[in-house]
């Protein structure tokens, strides 16, 4: 699974909460570091990608971007922004989100988003 959040206590939460409930986590605190996980040769793509929509560099919108017209993945994307307009929710769900939650959202909602996205 891949968590890409800039915030580390954002970041941090989930990650101790996915392995807490065995998922292996990667994370990236950018969209070029995603990018970079993403092609990298010696990793397969992951199960799962958690997405923050606003990231430094590059924000969130072109990491899906990149991963469905670059890549041309299907992997499941459940998407967690704090603020998104309701065009720029459409724009993500035209691009194949699995799941849209605002922060803040719950543990037992965003764990069953990703077991909804994994199945």
């Amino acid at each position: 699974m891949l968590i890409v959040e800039d915030d580390a206590q954002v970041s941090a939460f989930l990650q101790e909460l996915l392995v807490r409930n065995g998922y292996e986590v990667q994370q990236a605190r950018h969209g070029p570091e995603a990018m970079s996980l993403l092609t990298d040769p010696e990793e397969s793509l992951p199960d799962v990608v958690i997405l923050d929509i606003n990231l430094p560099l590059q924000g969130g919108v072109d990491v899906l971007v990149f991963l469905r017209h670059t890549l041309h993945s299907t992997v499941p994307v459940v998407v967690l922004t704090a603020s998104a307009t309701e065009d720029q929710e459409e724009d993500l769900k035209s691009l194949g989100v699995s799941a849209y939650l605002r922060k803040p959202t719950s543990s037992k909602v965003l764990l069953s988003e990703v077991e909804r996205a994994l199945a």
